[in-house]
């Protein structure tokens, strides 16, 4: 296998000689899927069970398995061996686990959970100039459809995965997050064994492991958690002026740590520390990364649809507002909105990466700088208390993120003071 052709980076082995510990690490885990989630979808396939009727076991015995056991009701179907095993293990937290060093990550992300949840499009634009991330969407045939969708439900995903107490064994965050465990697999299996005939048109069809590694390998899956998803929103934070202390940037570390060793990632990959999540993002930062034609779909593709404006402000206002009026403010506002975006990105893309991908950089990047003192004196006001307490704060801003996602507010969910 050659890393270089596999992920796109001409310069894999200079940044291997400076780095040679890391990304020796990345570099095999190319070739690496896993196993527990594969095992419970190739045992699926020889059952003849379906990903929805996996879904629904995970979503009804997600509790039960973690300690209990499956259920010996004899109208539901058996749990598969392999996905019993899969929930006793991601219920069995690791020695480093600290759920109230978890908890406190999740409130400090959740301070900010509006801005938080708008670097969502920046997470996923990181994804995109990378070819290994990209080849998947290309090779299902989701590169340019289901954008909305796709951003909706990974949206969905993070404020479930990040609400305070969500990411608890048996709790909301948790099962979501092995439902996306459970859905990589599955994407796996098809990639690497096309059912039936289909492919037999094609001879060039299908997944070449040998020349793209591994689809949705543990390289990419520490990259998506640990860069995109952790050390990137909290650069795109800083630059808002959003200030978190040492403590909280360690915390928030610790969280993401936890959803991606529920997610699957080796934990051996994962890093244990706020430090060691901005190296590693970093060392992703030097590869000289060329996005190809299919990276400039999805990008247009985001930008144009990522994003339902009338639906969001349905969702997130706490008054009725009269659909014609936003549907009218949509049409005025969305070439200005895709303009801000494109623009805005670049302030955290490689300028070479950015033109590749279609972002063009314009004074409308400034719009940052314009909002950094409102941003800031929220801070204060926070600080001072003038916003509530820390717990009202951090339940606003999960009753506004959730409401425009149209998600369940999270009322279960316990916020300690």
């Amino acid at each position: 296998m050659d890393a270089a052709a596999v992920t796109g980076a001409r310069n894999w082995d200079v940044v291997r000689e400076r780095y040679p510990d890391i990304v020796e690490r990345l570099e095999a885990g190319l070739m690496q899927g896993d196993p527990l989630a594969d095992a419970v979808v190739v045992e699926a396939r020889e059952q003849g069970i379906s990903f929805s009727t996996l879904v629904a076991l995970l979503e009804e015995h997600g509790v039960a398995c973690t300690s209990a056991g499956v259920s010996s009701d004899p109208d539901h179907l058996e749990m598969p061996a392999s996905m019993t095993r899969l929930l006793r293990v991601a219920g069995t937290p690791p020695t480093w686990f600290d759920a109230a060093w978890v908890e406190a990550g999740a409130r400090a992300w959740w301070r900010f959970g509006t801005l938080q949840s708008s670097t969502l499009y920046q997470s996923l634009i990181y994804g995109f100039k990378a070819q290994g991330f990209v080849r998947p969407l290309v090779a299902t045939g989701r590169l340019g459809s289901g954008t909305r969708d796709r951003v909706e439900s990974t949206a969905r995903w993070v404020a479930e995965a990040t609400t305070p107490g969500s990411m608890l064994p048996g709790h909301p965050g948790w099962v979501a997050t092995l439902r996306i465990r459970l859905l990589h697999a599955y994407i796996r299996d098809i990639l690497l064994h096309p059912p039936g005939d289909e492919m037999a048109e094609h001879e060039d069809a299908g997944w070449d492991e040998g020349e793209w590694g591994t689809p949705i390998n543990q390289t990419y899956s520490v990259m998506t958690i640990s860069c995109g998803f952790l050390a990137l929103p909290l650069v795109v934070a800083k630059d808002f002026g959003i200030r978190y202390s040492s403590a909280e940037c360690e915390a928030i570390t610790h969280l993401w740590r936890w959803i991606g060793w529920v997610i699957g990632v080796d934990d051996d990959l994962l890093p244990p520390s706020y430090d060691s999540a901005t190296e590693l993002f970093r060392v992703a930062g030097e590869f000289e990364l060329r996005p190809d034609d299919s990276s400039k779909v999805l990008i247009k593709a985001l930008l144009r649809e990522g994003y339902d404006l009338p639906r969001v402000v349905h969702g997130a206002a706490p008054i009725p507002v009269p659909g014609l009026l936003v549907s009218a403010v949509d049409a005025l506002t969305r070439p200005l909105l895709m303009s801000s975006f494109s623009a805005i990105s670049t302030r955290w893309v490689e300028r070479p990466v950015a033109r590749r991908m279609g972002l063009r950089r314009t004074p409308l990047h400034h719009l940052v700088d314009v909002a950094r003192p409102a941003v800031r004196l929220r801070e204060i006001a926070r600080a001072t208390g003038l916003l509530g307490s820390e717990s009202t704060v951090i339940e606003r801003e999960l009753r506004t993120v959730r409401r425009g996602l149209g998600m369940p507010q999270a009322a279960e969910v316990p916020l300690t003071a």
